[in-house]
């Protein structure tokens, strides 16, 4: 312990130093007198981007141009401007949606019914809860509205596919599914003849022959393909097998690029005893069937194996046909590859569901199908498909009595006239690069071939594969009249566009050192005193639902089962939409939530339009603790860290950040400058 003495040297040492230093500037008002260079994502002073006013909000579309992509086009594998037609709907601008989704695919009804809507998946919505917006109905009320216009006002595929001349080139397109569509209109729109070979004698694939007609009305999706194969430069050769109406040889010898688009049509099996007809028949086949109206009635019990949409598909066309019908499926509910409304839908109509049931045999007696045996499983650890894999459960075996049984467990591809140089993966699949080629020279493949999956995925796949061919005739467009990768890069660090060229990456983090906030003398000496805590800030917002025939009358009848969306339904719906990633403050509050400090105020009123805008809006950097979560919640990308470190204040009051202090207005000073920007990259430069 020291002596006395020590403290007393101690204590005169101090009071030397303070006096030596007594009468020089204070070092928090100098310092530093250099600045090192200090990353952009750096946790500095929070501070916005641009905030919406009571007149901007309710035309946010008008500030989508050139900023980044939101997650629910990142999520789309067609890179659909979904947040682009969701907030047109929003704001009644029919005409100007459908544009963008007509210009993106020929199938826009066709989707709006059927995709599987992963977008929605990544929804922002849906993560800040408690729904994601209803983006694939939305796109759907554009084609219905689109069906009520005149011939002469409905969207031109003459007038975009036809207004270049063809360019003396040829494109075979085996298989007139939707990738084999995406690629005629694609290519024929950038100068090239297209001719698609069907092997059967209607086209669409398993849009017109794997989907039952109360999900998808035939004239809805003629009418799209219909559209497309009637322009002059394209051509529908129907009932042409590939290996024996014509080699593949004589193929490419006809044109200069070949696209296989031909889909994956073989059915994986039980490979169980008596899998065969007529006791057993594979969902493909039962549908093509129903569809085509060869088989009109099925016996009085079901049983149909298989938790996706094809088989809930089978289940729901089989209760349609009178039948009882009972759905086995090996994991649970969570794990159900199908859609959550698909499953309220059989549910509704009347489809038994067995969870954690797996087939074990076909039992058939004289001749005659007795049932399906089956065993049940219990959840053991999780597979190679990050599912927990189900285990049987011994002695727990138990017959199921029906008539008929379908399977519905996927399909791989199954085309042995390929030829042999271009190169197939382990799965069959057709191996292609990153831009659509295969190892044969002027081969292309699109769409499940390539990869078994949705309509959608077959779409983005065939952009993919058009845009390499256009490259290689250097035909393709400077500006695309659609989302995609190449136009999506990061500028340079002087600010300065790298170009289409330049490699796909994400905008670096953060904005780097900006302006100080305009000093302000509050007249209330304590402002943040009044801030209330406000969570939760956000109220349930949940989406608005689809009409639909009720589940015991729809059962009667193969009418379409849902009705569509009114436009000022549609147009509620699309308010829904944050409007992500285009760095401007809607006051959605998600924010407000997030924080655990309680440090942010906000205020948001609705204005005229049915809008909310953020009035009122304030932080108090004496409370934040600098964790990040608003930003990491920020749907709209608005809320940023600077590199401002240095934040010396004489009154505390100045620590409070209101809105005219928070708002480096970037996103209205470039639009005052540049004008409208239609098109390509908005850089953020920072004055």
């Amino acid at each position: 312990m020291p002596t006395l003495l020590e403290n007393v040297k101690a204590l005169l040492t101090g009071m030397k130093v303070t006096i030596s230093n007594f009468r020089k500037e204070p070092v928090t008002i100098t310092y530093p007198w250099a600045y090192d260079d200090i990353p952009t994502n750096s946790r500095g002073m929070l501070r916005m981007v641009d905030f919406h006013d009571e007149e901007s909000i309710s035309n946010k579309s008008d500030w989508y141009h050139g900023t980044r992509w939101a997650p629910c086009t990142t999520g789309c594998p067609a890179h659909t401007d979904a947040r682009g037609y969701v907030t047109l709907a929003g704001e009644g601008n029919w005409r100007e949606g459908l544009d963008v989704l007509r210009k993106t695919y020929p199938f826009v009804a066709t989707l709006g019914r059927v995709c599987p809507a992963p977008c929605e998946k990544s929804c922002s919505r849906g993560f800040t809860g408690p729904e994601p917006i209803s983006i694939r109905k939305l796109k759907r009320t554009f084609s219905d509205w689109e069906d009520t216009l005149p011939d002469e006002e409905k969207f031109s595929y003459q007038n975009y596919c036809c207004s270049q001349p063809l360019n003396g080139k040829t494109v075979g397109i085996i298989g007139g599914g939707p990738a084999g569509y995406q690629c005629a209109m694609l290519l024929r729109s950038w100068g090239f003849e297209c001719h698609i070979y069907e092997m059967k004698d209607v086209p669409g694939g398993f849009l017109t022959l794997g989907i039952p007609l109360y999900r998808l009305p035939r004239h809805t999706v003629n009418n799209e393909m219909e559209r497309i194969h009637s322009l002059e430069g394209i051509k529908l050769h129907c009932n042409i097998e590939i290996g024996s109406d014509i080699t593949f040889d004589e193929l490419e010898q006809r044109h200069d690029e070949v696209i296989i688009a031909a889909g994956a049509w073989k059915p994986y099996r039980l490979e169980l005893a008596n899998e065969e007809k007529p006791w057993v028949w594979y969902g493909e086949d039962f549908l093509e069937e129903q569809i085509q109206g060869r088989l009109k009635e099925v016996p009085k019990r079901v049983v149909v194996v298989g938790g996706g949409n094809t088989g809930f598909d089978c289940a729901r066309t089989c209760r349609r046909l009178g039948a009882e019908v009972v759905m086995i499926y090996r994991r649970t509910r969570a794990e159900m590859p199908s859609e959550a409304e698909e499953i309220e839908d059989g549910e509704e109509e009347g489809v038994e569901l067995r969870w954690l049931t797996s087939p074990n045999a076909v039992v058939v007696e004289n001749g005659e199908l007795k049932g399906m045996e089956v065993i049940l499983n219990r959840l053991g650890n999780k597979d190679a498909s990050g599912r927990r894999k189900p285990v049987p459960i011994k002695g727990s075996e138990q017959l199921i009595e029906c008539g008929m049984i379908i399977t519905a467990l996927g399909r791989e591809v199954d085309l042995p006239w390929i030829p042999k140089d271009v190169t197939r993966n382990r799965n069959g699949t057709v191996k292609v690069d990153k831009d659509g080629k295969t190892t044969r020279e002027k081969v292309w493949a699109c769409g499940d071939v390539c990869q078994v999956s949705t309509i959608i995925n077959a779409i983005g796949q065939a952009d993919r594969a058009c845009i390499g061919i256009a490259k290689k005739h250097n035909c393709l467009p400077e500006k695309l009249p659609f989302l995609y990768n190449y136009d999506h890069v990061t500028p340079h660090a002087d600010g300065s566009d790298p170009g289409k060229a330049a490699p796909i990456k994400e905008r670096m983090e953060g904005l780097g050192m900006v302006p100080h906030p305009p000093a302000t003398h509050f007249p209330d000496i304590e402002p943040w005193a009044r801030q209330a805590k406000q969570k939760p800030f956000r109220n349930m917002n949940l989406q608005v639902p689809m009409p639909k025939i009720p589940g015991p009358v729809r059962v009667q009848t193969f009418d379409e089962h849902d009705l569509g969306f009114s436009l000022e339904m549609a147009q509620r719906e699309g308010k829904r939409c944050y409007g992500c990633a285009a760095e401007v403050c809607v006051g959605c509050g998600v924010c407000v939530d997030a924080c655990p400090d309680s440090c942010i105020h906000l205020e948001s009123p609705k204005n005229e339009q049915g809008y909310d805008f953020p009035e009122v809006y304030s932080i108090d950097l004496a409370r934040c603790c600098y964790c990040g979560l608003c930003t990491e919640a920020c749907p709209t990308d608005s809320l940023v860290f600077t590199s401002n470190f240095e934040m010396a204040i004489q009154e505390k009051q100045d620590s409070f950040l209101t809105k005219p202090r928070m708002n480096l207005g970037l996103v209205h000073k470039e639009k005052s400058e540049q004008g409208p920007v239609k098109s390509g990259l908005q850089l953020r430069v920072i004055p």
